[in-house]
């Protein structure tokens, strides 16, 4: 439910199908104060380790399909991602019991991956040409299918989380090709939330409707994590002491989890709270925190030199490193979705297909947590 996808194609429209709504510029709500910079001091651990044993699965794909992704589920257990072909990507969902049904995409759109799902079912994503130069956010409903979202005008937009209350955010380029952060309202009201002069997105949102994302600002020299929350308050979320950060997923105890630069080490997952700032998630160098859910479990990775790490973590107990769909294969396991009970859902290392590429695959553990 709060995710992030780890395959980050541009976007685009399709008028025929899009929600009839209104733009709404958002009102320039006053930033918060911030420390300079958190903590990367790696959060300890009251347990040596987590109590929970994660297995691994693939979810089905088609014969012909050579990789994938899951990338959202909800609390039914039911998840939303893509699998790729040589003809292109498609959009897909996935029962609780793993039965696999192909979204559909959007007219002159051939190809889409979905990225969010809630707990209604509702799943959004974005369509794109097969040379990914032109794409568009859409909302699917099964009773309604595949619609396309307004945009800012501009040649590309992609919606990336919906929260239970049906609010979708994601970003938008405009007619002059300035990249912003947006949110969709239920009914399709398109709000642009980029602070003037800006460059942004926005990746992740709670049930309470706070945002989570990044802001490049009008003469920064990189991307500072960012939050917009449900008040109209916006909160620059600094950095672990180095240039940059991205925020990917919030839960609804606002806690905001994702990457950081570091002064002179390499990035590191994050978590900030209100009380505490940024702190090191301690997930270890070269790794990223992509979501969290309302009882605090964290799931990210990391790159290792054989491969990509799988973690998990509670802010009581050390990372956790989770198995891949395929053990004998160099580890590649990337979750980047959870739901409340703790099932994941992302990517991992599989024997079938047999090109070594990763699959949509599913962490599930005996407890609900």
């Amino acid at each position: 439910m709060r995710t992030r996808s780890l395959m980050r194609l541009l976007s685009i429209s399709c008028t025929s199908l899009a929600l009839a709504a209104p733009l709404a510029i958002a009102a320039q709500a006053p930033i918060a104060p911030a420390p300079q910079f958190g903590s990367d001091l790696a959060m300890p651990a009251s347990r040596p380790i987590d109590a929970d044993e994660y297995s691994a699965l693939a979810l089905p794909i088609p014969a012909n399909a050579f990789s994938g992704q899951s990338s959202a589920i909800n609390d039914s257990g039911v998840s939303a991602g893509w699998y790729q072909t040589l003809k292109g990507s498609f959009a897909a969902r996935w029962d609780a019991a793993g039965h696999m049904t192909r979204l559909g995409t959007l007219p002159d759109l051939p190809s889409a991956l979905a990225n969010g799902i809630n707990d209604s079912g509702a799943i959004v994503g974005f369509a794109f040409t097969n040379d990914r130069l032109t794409t568009r956010a859409f909302l699917w409903h099964a009773d309604t299918g595949m619609q396309a979202l307004p945009d800012l005008g501009g040649n590309a937009s992609l919606a990336q989380a919906i929260n239970a209350a049906g609010v979708t955010v994601g970003w938008s380029y405009d007619a002059a090709g300035v990249l912003h952060a947006v949110r969709w309202d239920a009914s399709g009201t398109l709000t642009d939330l980029n602070p003037p002069g800006a460059i942004s997105e926005a990746l992740g949102i709670n049930d309470r409707g706070d945002i989570v994302g990044w802001v490049f600002a009008d003469g920064a020299s990189a991307s500072h994590a960012w939050l917009w929350r449900h008040d109209g308050v916006q909160v620059d979320l600094q950095t672990l002491g180095g240039a940059g950060s991205q925020a990917f997923a919030v839960n609804d105890a606002l806690t905001v989890v994702g990457v950081s630069d570091r002064r002179l080490l390499p990035p590191v997952a994050f978590l900030w709270t209100p009380a505490t700032g940024m702190r090191n998630l301690g997930f270890g160098s070269n790794s990223q925190a992509l979501a969290i859910n309302d009882h605090g479990r964290v799931a990210g990775m990391q790159v290792v030199d054989q491969g990509v790490l799988g973690l998990i973590r509670t802010r009581g107990t050390k990372a956790q490193v989770l198995p891949d769909v395929d053990p004998t294969k160099s580890p590649f396991s990337g979750p980047t979705g959870m739901n409340r009970c703790g099932t994941l859902v992302g990517s991992s290392s599989s024997p079938d297909p047999t090109n070594g590429n990763p699959v949509p695959a599913i962490w599930t553990t005996t407890d609900c947590n």
